[in-house]
């Protein structure tokens, strides 16, 4: 049956209230993919983490623990007893180093390109807050209005004008969702794949990989971003193949519903990775969610998941 959307909420609240992000992950080890880059803190236009790309590893760990409670026997516990005693977020972490290395690394190969094509970005370092998406996602709509207010009054203090988002959910909670809840919302907020010159970027040496695309729900259905992916894919001499579910007819991965039902949520991922490995086995992501819900399926399927931010550093 069905997580409990109240256990999920306290949870999220308290790590929230606790360490900045719904995981609970340390913002030290959030900001750690900045070490000896020497980005500047102080920016009116900042490159935004949102923690997403970092939880990634501690999201695969954690969800597999919600599927085998969700399938166990919950009759008099609540879920936030039972995860509070089989939950260590800082021993996931030692378990997954290399993986956070590799998500921490698609972070940099962001920023580097962006700041080799001469835009002077900041970063607010262990600061950043989180988005929020999460809490609008599920909808708790009243602490995500809450946090939201507290986000954007952090931003101005900081005297960021102008935010470059490198995931499609928080791209979407602060381009389209912000200026709703928050009055004289003025930030202005981009996708880094808007950002970027395909011409600018460094061709991948040898033979041209083959990959089918998958496109985040939040970033093509909602945000209608298609192309800059596309050509940015191309123009470093990769050769896209599109799944008949595709663009704007994108398919859902399975995210994020996986907090509520893991079960269902796989089941979902599943119809999308086999649509996608009959294609290809090189599957390429642009979003965090997407990678962590396609990654537990592709061994599966013998599939092969990277993000795009995996080709733009060469």
């Amino acid at each position: 049956m069905p997580l409990k959307l109240d256990d999920i909420a306290s949870i999220i609240r308290e790590n929230i209230a606790k360490k900045g992000n719904p995981i609970g992950i340390d913002p030290e080890v959030c900001s750690s993919w900045a070490k000896d880059l020497g980005i500047p803190r102080e920016s009116d236009t900042i490159i935004y983490t949102s923690c997403m790309y970092q939880s990634v590893p501690y999201l695969i760990e954690l969800v597999n623990m919600l599927e085998r409670l969700e399938k166990g026997p919950r009759i008099f516990t609540s879920l936030g007893v039972m995860l509070a005693k089989t939950i260590d977020v800082t021993s996931i972490a030692g378990k997954r180093g290399a993986d956070m290395e590799r998500f921490n690394n698609m972070i940099r190969n962001i920023a580097i390109a962006l700041r080799k094509q001469g835009l002077n970005i900041g970063y607010l370092y262990e600061e950043e807050p989180y988005s929020g998406s999460l809490l609008y996602e599920l909808g708790l709509e009243d602490d995500f209005t809450a946090h939201a207010k507290k986000v954007f009054s952090l931003f101005r203090e900081r005297g960021v004008k102008k935010i470059i988002a490198i995931d499609p959910h928080t791209y979407y909670v602060l381009s389209k969702v912000y200026p709703k809840y928050i009055d004289g919302y003025d930030i202005q907020v981009i996708h880094y794949i808007e950002v970027l010159d395909p011409s600018k970027l460094g061709k991948i040496s040898g033979e041209a990989p083959n990959i089918v695309i998958h496109d985040p729900c939040l970033l093509a259905r909602f945000s209608r971003i298609v192309e800059p992916q596309r050509n940015l894919l191309k123009s470093i001499g990769v050769n896209v193949k599109e799944p008949q579910r595709s663009g704007l007819r994108t398919r859902c991965c399975g995210g994020p519903i996986e907090a509520l039902s893991p079960t269902l949520s796989k089941r979902i991922g599943e119809q999308r990775v086999e649509e996608l490995s009959r294609l290809e086995r090189n599957i390429v992501v642009m979003c965090p969610i997407c990678f962590s819900n396609i990654s537990r399926l592709a061994e599966k399927y013998g599939a092969n998941v990277m993000d795009l931010s995996e080709f733009i550093h060469q």
